[in-house]
């Protein structure tokens, strides 16, 4: 993968990476179980989570990306005197995007990976009550709540699993996006240079459906209505599609300028660098603060020219 020259770029590159390392996971590591079975390991979501920050970061350097990783305190709330200063949401990513000039996203996410079994596909550890939780915080401060969803090489994103030839790679789990053929990787998959909305690597996809978000279990068939690929979020030819049933679109979450919390923190990157402190003193660390997530992104809109 390379250094990202656009936006779209990026987060299809990002996407793809994703997905190759899930890959590499379930083939070569093995995970041991209480009744010491050994079988093929399954990437957890608080991973790809992690390499995600650090690939936006480096590989978006160009585009003016600014990854941020919270500390555990910041993260998980604290008290004081028995007084709940801070109040997390539970979210694993807070984004803030650029869509198209002018027209930003404010995004809080729950992160979930593909679980496969004998019978199904669904996300593991879905939870309807931990997804309201989000829901009520991400209203309460102005976000949009969804799910950013880790996939792998298993129907409905793949004819067969595991795929062994080209025709293998038909995808039929994206409804809401005409630009998607519906076959992955491909020439796409062999280039170490992937950009371009005619395919996708089907890496990460979003859901923005409250009420998708609260069914009892999620699999990317029941979603397909309102689930789409994260390279969507720029297909600015697009944006008045419908993301959930409700009839909102991109276009119309969107706002004229970026979060109060992203031009918090581009501006703290920008302004001279301050002493160096420990953040997670328990004297400094009594100061009222909104953190939503583990780790916070902001992308501005860059296409390239």
């Amino acid at each position: 993968m390379t250094i990202a020259g656009s936006t779209e770029e990026l987060l299809w590159n990002v996407s793809h990476q994703a997905r190759w390392e899930t890959g590499l996971t379930r083939n070569y590591v093995k995970e041991m179980h209480t009744d010491f079975t050994v079988t093929a390991a399954t990437e957890h979501e608080e991973t790809t989570t992690g390499n995600l920050l650090r690939h936006l970061a480096y590989y978006g350097q160009q585009v003016g990306v600014l990854a941020v990783q919270h500390t555990k305190r910041l993260e998980g709330g604290y008290q004081r005197k028995g007084r709940q200063v801070h109040v997390p949401s539970g979210a694993d990513l807070e984004l803030a995007v650029e869509i198209g000039p002018g027209l930003w996203l404010n995004l809080l996410l729950q992160a979930k990976a593909l679980k496969v079994s004998k019978s199904s596909a669904t996300y593991s550890r879905w939870s309807p009550s931990q997804n309201q939780k989000l829901i009520d915080w991400a209203n309460a401060h102005g976000r949009v709540p969804g799910m950013l969803l880790y996939n792998d090489l298993f129907p409905p994103f793949v004819s067969l699993a595991p795929p062994q030839h080209f025709p293998d790679y038909a995808c039929t789990a994206f409804g809401a996006c005409p630009s998607v053929s519906r076959t992955q990787l491909g020439a796409w998959g062999t280039n170490s240079h992937c950009v371009g909305p005619a395919m996708t690597p089907v890496g990460i996809s979003m859901c923005l459906d409250e009420a998708l978000m609260l069914a009892a279990k999620a699999s990317p068939s029941l979603l397909r209505d309102f689930h789409f690929q994260i390279e969507h979020l720029l297909h600015d030819d697009e944006h008045g599609l419908a993301v959930d049933s409700t009839g909102r679109t991109l276009g119309g979450l969107a706002t004229p300028n970026p979060p109060d919390w992203a031009a918090r923190l581009l501006a703290a990157r920008d302004a001279p660098a301050p002493e160096v402190l420990d953040v997670d003193r328990p004297d400094i660390d009594d100061r009222p603060v909104e953190a939503a997530a583990r780790v916070s992104v902001v992308m501005p809109f860059f296409d390239g020219r």
